[in-house]
């Protein structure tokens, strides 16, 4: 009888994280208001290759970017900080071309207060527009890519 409390009791603690995982969903699907992180995407999903080598906070106001005009050179993994500042939701997304084949885009809906990171890299040099598909036609910014 003491063998079988002394197994339980080590067992114990993975049975509590088993059933927090459960309860929490598991999936960061339903965060339930909690800050957004969204990897890079056509329509949410793959995942861009290559370790980010820097970061970009790019600031969602009411209702402009700050700043409008982000740098990067071809071939630069950069994760960008889609930090929403304003009282209205948002969203960020940077409108590719056939050639990249794919936008790059935060989550579908950035509640105030919160923050969307994804990770961009292009492949080809251009001028690529980012926008919040909420607030068009003046919210927009230019990505440069050298």
């Amino acid at each position: 009888m003491r063998l079988i409390k002394k197994q339980w009791v080590a067992l114990l603690p993975v049975a509590i994280l088993a059933a927090a995982s459960v309860a929490c969903g598991g999936d960061n699907g339903g965060n339930g208001g909690a800050a957004t992180t969204a990897a890079p995407t056509a329509t949410q999903g793959a995942t861009t290759p290559g370790t980010p080598e820097r970061e970009i906070d790019v600031l969602m106001k009411d209702n402009f970017f700050e700043p409008t005009e982000i740098r990067l050179k071809v071939g630069e993994t950069v994760t960008i900080n889609a930090v929403n500042e304003g009282v209205a939701i948002h969203n960020m997304r940077i409108l590719s071309n056939a050639t990249e084949g794919k936008d790059f885009a935060s989550a579908p809906l950035v509640n105030p207060g919160e923050t969307s990171s994804f990770d961009v890299m292009f492949s080809t040099a251009g001028t690529f527009t980012f926008q919040c598909d909420f607030h068009l036609p003046g919210m927009v910014g230019e990505v440069i890519v050298e």
